[in-house]
């Protein structure tokens, strides 16, 4: 180790080189396998969380859907599963923490949780208690437990915090407990939980607002759980009557779904970080082919001193020994630079979390396992490409003198090191294909008409505690003084409060749908549409275009008409051909009928890459089964025409001489929500695009230093072809083609390749063919035309021999 210490210290060009590429694969292979190895291969962090599973249903109305639990069913599946330890059930929510130490108001991620569901996830609170079934029943005293972020931030780690009260909503909470910050439900930003207190005599078993959460009996699998509950389905109408009868259960062919907790946390992006790793894998595989030939390329150099070394009766095995200690040297200090560069990678990934919605993200850390497998990959790399070299020496003859510049090389000499330059090239040309289908695709999709205009515009979030808003008419007065008065603001053109915006998940309502003039048939069942409950102004500010009718008529507490705005695809999917304008729907059996005075245009509410959507506006303060009802936590949406801060100051400033007590939160530019929208595929073109770079750059300097090293080695040939009257511009071309054919090569085996990752990135593609002729074409030209650059040098050099100093080399 210490003479190949000394060697590589006299080679520094040759050092850094290997260090630089090694440390560059190792680099991205680590950060990417962080990611895996946290999100996918880590259990969740709660004990034994294998037996955690997720409880849902699956019916058939217009397809298959997914729905969670009504209360009534958590309530009954807790009283009468036998398959379970512990069942408990959850809400995602928001809540307003009242000022702290001067700070202002604060609104924060909540959940609304059942007594069961911390003993089901086994989790010890740090400081204080969990709570208890007494504290979970309707009516109990109002309690709270905060997470240990919230109380390091807001509270200082104050140890006096648990069993005190603090504002929550406007009501004062007694702090009961401390939880680490390993709990991450319902949300991973949840920093509050509150108890759910469910009421039996309450219950709407056909609105599944709940998500369940159980833990496995021991001895009971998966399948037993979900037919457990299937057989008690049928029986819950008569325990808890309601919407949900018999017939409904079996005319929409209800199942009960049992699923992993951990498949269900992480979601859709198995397939994604898979794929990521494998182009992580290919920069690994082209930097150890860029290693391994410049390995070859020293071994060259040193085939005198390897001759010695065997006529004084070294091994193989002896000089695979130097040039292991030469690899594992050049490894370890790669992998010590990956490491460090993949720590960085992963600092900056936590701080992008929410943008690229990757779950778990914020587990993702260099730890013990990285580190080892890293190693592990370092070594087998440093044993690739010394044994390389070495077993190419013990295989051909040698002779102290042989090697020199005055040898004309054979082509069985450059054959492995062109094989490894294929390699390159080819795998170059996979990663290559696949940016410019995400480019493509990314393209496409920020080109999607979203349907509302998000430029020039902003959005921001309030909600109403019940205290000092107890009902529907206080609610509205107040949202509506508030956008009177952001609407005085100078620089906002329009100002419209909705239940929520497009393209974000908040506040999102989905709801079944009855049109008076189209009956259901018998056995049939009506249409699920989002709902968006919304002042006239809204559609000005958010930029929704006006294609027939009106807006509503502006919002008066005592008087609420009912009338409704649809977007286009509805009045399509329901009136096609004819005019919406007066047919009247209604919203759920027994709602009002809301008369339809608008039609807008289309809006993509989900996704960009998804149809658009078949919705329905209706005024923020609608009646409702003789009840009036209003949201509480709503959007205002503010389109300025003047400095974006100074507005954004005005509107705060407007809410707290309004109600100090109510935080303005999630204020973004309308853009932002759309350019997040594409955020997943903008990471993946980022990722395949930096991985092409790598891979471009290091198989043109591969193709440069083959062919360099060909034209060195060629000295005398070409000199004496150059005295014989070859001309040097025919040299150049022989050169060229020679590093031309070899990209040429790599190029055609690449193209099945990318043929093959094409089919893998499909599910990721948007309006874009995966065998998109176009890019292939794009993709193999450049790679050709890169090896085109990269073989213009040596071919240069070739060409610049002088014949008379060529010759009299020895």
């Amino acid at each position: 180790m210490h003479h190949a210490a000394r060697r590589l210290v006299r080679a520094p060009g040759f050092t850094g080189a290997v260090i630089a590429t090694l440390a560059l694969g190792l680099g991205a292979t680590t950060t990417v396998f962080s990611v895996v190895n946290a999100v996918l291969l880590r259990p969740l962090p709660y004990p034994d969380a294998g037996r955690l599973v997720s409880l849902s249903h699956t019916l058939v109305a217009g397809g298959t859907l997914r729905v969670d639990q009504s209360d009534a069913s958590l309530l009954f599946y807790r009283r009468h599963s036998a398959a379970f330890a512990h069942l408990g059930g959850y809400q995602a929510s928001a809540a307003g923490l009242a000022p702290a130490g001067g700070a202002e108001a604060e609104r924060v991620a909540a959940g609304r949780v059942t007594a069961d569901l911390f003993p089901a996830l086994r989790v010890a609170p740090l400081r204080g208690r969990l709570f208890t079934d007494a504290d979970d029943r309707p009516g109990a005293p109002p309690v709270a437990i905060l997470a240990e972020r919230l109380w390091a931030r807001k509270y200082g780690r104050d140890p006096g915090l648990v069993n005190r009260r603090v504002g929550i909503d406007g009501v004062p909470h007694e702090i009961v407990g401390i939880l680490p910050d390993d709990v991450r439900l319902p949300a991973p930003d949840t920093e509050v939980w509150l108890p759910l207190r469910l009421d039996a005599a309450k219950t709407d078993s056909a609105s599944f607002d709940y998500q369940g959460v159980a833990r496995l009996r021991d001895g009971v699998a998966i399948d037993a759980a979900a037919a457990d509950l299937q057989a008690l389905l049928p029986r819950l109408p008569d325990e808890f009557p309601g919407r949900m009868t018999r017939e409904s259960i079996a005319r929409t062919r209800m199942q009960a779904s049992v699923r992993p907790l951990a498949a269900v946390v992480v979601g859709d992006v198995n397939a994604l970080l898979w794929l990521v790793l494998g182009i992580a894998g290919c920069v690994m595989t082209i930097a150890c082919a860029s290693v391994a030939n410049l390995f070859l390329v020293r071994a060259e150099s040193r085939r005198d001193a390897l001759a010695l070394l065997r006529a004084i009766g070294a091994s193989t095995g002896d000089v695979l020994l130097e040039f292991l200690c030469e690899g594992l040297l050049v490894s370890a200090a790669g992998a010590a630079l990956g490491v460090a560069a993949a720590a960085a990678a992963v600092r900056w990934l936590r701080t992008v979390e929410t943008a690229i919605n990757i779950p778990r993200l914020a587990e993702v850390t260099v730890d013990g396992t990285v580190v080892v497998v890293t190693v592990a990959i370092a070594a087998l790399a440093a044993l690739l490409v010394s044994a390389l070299p070495a077993l190419r020496w013990s295989a051909s003859p040698m002779s102290i003198g042989a090697g020199g510049r005055s040898a004309t090389a054979g082509r069985d000499r450059h054959r492995v090191r062109h094989a490894l330059v294929v390699s390159q090239v080819a795998l170059a040309l996979v990663l290559l294909v696949g940016a410019g289908l995400m480019a493509r695709s990314v393209s496409r999709l920020r080109s999607v008409p979203p349907g509302f205009e998000p430029a020039g515009a902003f959005t921001f979030r309030m909600a109403l505690p019940p205290v000092g808003y107890p009902g529907a008419d206080e609610s509205v007065r107040f949202f509506t003084r508030a956008a009177d008065g952001i609407a005085a603001i100078p620089g906002a053109s329009a100002v419209g409060v909705a239940s929520k915006v497009p393209l974000d998940e908040v506040g999102r309502t989905d709801t079944a749908v009855f049109v008076e003039d189209r009956p259901l048939a018998a056995g049939a069942l009506p249409g699920i549409h989002s709902i968006v409950y919304a002042t006239p102004d809204y559609f000005k500010a958010a930029g929704i275009r006006f294609i027939a009718g009106r807006t509503f008529t502006r919002p008066d507490p005592p008087l609420v008409a009912l009338e409704a705005v649809v977007s286009r695809a509805f009045a399509e999917r329901y009136w096609k051909g004819e005019s919406p304008l007066g047919r009247r729907v209604r919203i759920l059996v027994r709602g009002p009928w809301y008369t339809v005075v608008g039609v807008v245009s289309d809006v993509r509410d989900r996704a960009l890459d998804r149809p658009v959507d078949q919705m329905i506006y209706c005024p923020l303060l609608p009646a409702h089964q003789d009840t009036r009802w209003a949201p509480r936590d709503v959007a205002f949406v503010v389109r300025d025409t003047a400095d974006r801060d100074a507005v954004t100051r005005a509107v705060r400033g407007v809410v707290r001489s309004l109600d100090p007590s109510l935080p303005v939160y999630r204020m973004v530019a309308l853009a932002d929500i759309v350019a997040r929208a594409a955020a997943r595929r903008s990471l993946m073109l980022f990722l395949i695009g930096c991985a092409s770079v790598v891979a471009l750059l290091l198989g043109a300097l591969g193709l440069y230093s083959v062919l360099s090293y060909v034209v060195s080695l060629r000295t005398r040939e070409i000199g004496i072809r150059l005295a014989l009257g070859a001309q040097p511009d025919a040299l150049r071309r022989s050169v060229s083609r020679q590093g031309i054919g070899v990209a040429a090569l790599g190029v055609a085996i690449g193209l099945g390749g990318a043929a093959a990752l094409s089919r893998l990135l499909a599910s990721l593609l948007f309006d874009v063919s995966p065998t998109d002729p176009l890019v292939f074409a794009a993709s193999a030209i450049f790679l050709l035309l890169v090896a085109a650059a990269g073989s213009w040098l040596p071919a240069r050099r070739a060409a610049a021999v002088d014949p008379t100093i060529a010759l009299r080399e020895p």
